[in-house]
């Protein structure tokens, strides 16, 4: 079974799609596509032989070989044609950044990233170039993590608060969402107390204002 983090990732793939996982590892998400019926081809792109002989060696163990396809790829260097979707989960922003700065954006009908540093400046990142933020989830698996859907589609810069937690995200208010901002509150909070600072202050207002008030305005520009 895979982690709550991957499932939710799955859950945002939309079926009979060509997908190429980034950084596969283990192959765990294309075997789950292809297991399940979401995907009939999902490629596993790895850039280290280690984890690429991994997922080969669970390729076969599923019996997936042809379905789910190895490949070794630095980021989307070596990405087939025919792929329609791009995964790119568990990494840095800046290996993030980088990944979608060799590439043609546009080739591909959307992204989903789940960035484990800087989700703020992966979402400015986005703005800045106009894409679309399709979708977004926050999933707790130990810690809380963020996943984006977005899209080369244009779109308008999105505003400063947007950025901070997120167009979707705000709009939604979710109980996994909710959760992340309050145990966030909860740690701001108690640092603030050691290190009185006025950025503290400015995202303690900002949180309690979406968890109290439920609004989205910048009230904070």
């Amino acid at each position: 079974m895979i982690s709550s983090r991957l499932l939710q990732i799955a859950m945002l793939i939309e079926k009979n799609k060509v997908v190429f996982d980034v950084g596969s590892d283990h192959a765990l998400l294309p075997c789950f596509l292809v297991e399940n019926g979401i995907c009939e081809k999902v490629y596993a792109g790895e850039i280290a032989e280690g984890p690429l002989e991994a997922g080969k060696q669970n390729i076969i163990k599923h019996g997936l070989e042809g379905k789910v396809i190895p490949v070794f790829s630095d980021g989307l260097t070596k990405a087939a044609d025919d792929v329609d979707i791009v995964v790119i989960a568990g990494m840095g922003y800046h290996t993030i950044r980088h990944i979608m700065e060799s590439c043609e954006v546009e080739r591909y009908q959307y992204f989903l990233v789940q960035p484990n540093t800087d989700v703020e400046k992966l979402r400015e990142y986005i703005s800045s170039h106009g894409y679309t933020i399709e979708d977004e989830r926050v999933v707790y698996d130990g810690f809380y993590y963020t996943i984006i859907r977005f899209s080369a589609d244009l779109h308008e810069p999105y505003s400063d608060m947007e950025i901070r937690y997120g167009p979707i995200l705000l709009k939604r208010r979710d109980e996994v969402f909710i959760a992340s901002l309050e145990e966030r509150l909860r740690y701001l909070k108690e640092i603030n107390q050691k290190a009185k600072k006025e950025e503290f202050d400015r995202t303690i207002g900002e949180i309690e204002q979406i968890l109290y008030n439920g609004t989205t305005e910048d009230a904070y520009e």
